[in-house]
């Protein structure tokens, strides 16, 4: 009885839910457990997912291998591709050695002097200068008056002497009247010998008076001729020692070099004159950087105090040229066929010259291309733009012309269409 009421007095806590909580309760039970023969089931779904897993996975590696791979080729190839196209440093102009004449010169020192000279005194003593008509440097010719003297005085003495003459003239008729006279009387005796000797002298000392007279007016206009300095010589006036109102004396008065012919003298070495001969041309600097030509007209037959033969050589007239001046010239002794590169290509470095040379000529791209090798030389004299080369390269080298100081020994270069070496350079651009 307890029982039963117990029971159906007092109902549990799940049937006194409302009916909305109860399905929430009932969820919230365990859930059963599943049966045995499901563990099987699961353990080969979980196996065949692992497999597919491995496979599919390995799918994807092997793809993303090959994309790499291919990226991997396609990289390798593209730096092939860059490596075997290598990029040029320079662009470069080339040019090859050239086979010019090169004289074979003698250098030495001298003096400019006058070939020739003339010195001008006065042919009068004692007389002042009235006027000066040339100046030192003036060319002048044969028989031109340089100067003059003061003619006064000597005007004077001739109208003195033409009177003298007169006079001695007069005496000589009036003598010879005397003459004319008396000595027909000898004839007849009406004078003696004595008296017409004495006629006789008078007429001849009147004629040698007479005479001298003349001499003396000839002497007086002579005198007046020589107050007029003229030249003995043509050619140049190299020095004047007079002035105007000095008195003549027996010191000269000017100085003329004969023709204008100027003259340059070296004094060389025994040794070398056997390479001078006379005809030898010559070459002799002058101030400004212009320069004479001439030629050696004579050779010395003896040597001086220091031991030097004097070489003598003409030159050529100059305005620039003046007597004394102490100049370098060359004797020209001949030429000889040397081969000559320009200066702008040779490369300088320790101490040693180099060119650079371009080998391996190939053509890409319709390009010249080429290779640099650098090739030492052995330089000579310098002539002007160009150098002479002792050991001379192979006619058909390709020198870089500019800029090789900028290149290494096997650089690419580009090589451009090159112009002649009296044409404007082009410059080595990078």
């Amino acid at each position: 009885m307890s029982d039963f009421e117990e029971t159906h007095s007092k109902p549990s806590a799940e049937s006194e839910l409302p009916p909305y909580r109860q399905t929430d309760t009932v969820s919230q039970r365990p859930s059963a457990k599943p049966p045995i023969w499901l563990w099987p089931v699961l353990a080969a779904v979980l196996v065949i997912g692992v497999l597919l897993g491995k496979y599919w996975g390995n799918d994807s590696n092997a793809a993303t291998d090959e994309s790499a791979a291919s990226n991997s080729v396609a990289n390798d190839q593209s730096t092939g591709s860059d490596a075997s196209i290598e990029q040029s440093v320079l662009s470069v102009e080339t040019v090859s050695p050239s086979q010019d004449d090169i004289g074979s010169t003698l250098s030495a020192d001298g003096t400019i002097n006058a070939k020739d000279t003339a010195n001008v005194s006065a042919k009068v003593n004692g007389v002042a200068i009235e006027r000066i008509l040339v100046e030192e440097g003036d060319r002048v010719r044969v028989g031109q008056v340089l100067a003059v003297f003061d003619t006064d005085a000597m005007e004077q003495q001739v109208l003195q002497a033409q009177a003298d003459v007169a006079e001695a003239e007069a005496t000589l008729a009036n003598a010879s009247a005397d003459a004319a006279r008396v000595l027909p009387l000898i004839d007849i005796d009406a004078i003696s010998k004595q008296e017409a000797d004495r006629y006789r002298t008078s007429e001849v000392r009147a004629r040698a008076s007479l005479q001298a007279s003349k001499a003396r007016l000839s002497n007086q206009r002579l005198t007046l001729e020589n107050a007029k300095v003229v030249a003995p010589v043509s050619g140049i006036i190299s020095e004047k020692m007079v002035e105007v109102g000095q008195v003549a004396g027996g010191d000269p008065l000017f100085t003329i070099i004969k023709g204008g012919v100027l003259e340059w003298r070296a004094d060389i070495d025994p040794k070398l004159v056997g390479d001078i001969n006379v005809g030898t041309p010559v070459q002799v600097s002058l101030p400004g950087g212009d320069t004479v030509m001439g030629q050696v007209n004579r050779i010395a037959p003896t040597a001086d105090n220091n031991r030097q033969i004097t070489i003598y050589a003409s030159l050529a007239a100059n305005s620039k040229i003046r007597a004394g001046m102490y100049q370098t010239g060359e004797f020209l002794l001949g030429s000889t066929s040397t081969q000559t590169i320009p200066n702008s290509a040779v490369v300088s470095n320790d101490g040693y010259d180099y060119v650079m040379l371009v080998t391996e000529s190939t053509t890409r791209d319709d390009r010249s291309m080429g290779r640099i090798k650098q090739q030492r030389v052995t330089l000579g004299e310098r002539l002007g733009e160009s150098v002479a080369v002792l050991e001379p390269l192979p006619s058909d080298s390709r020198i870089v012309k500019q800029g090789g100081s900028f290149l290494n020994d096997g650089d690419l270069v580009r090589v451009v269409d090159g112009v002649s070496q009296t044409s404007k350079p082009v410059q080595a651009q990078p």
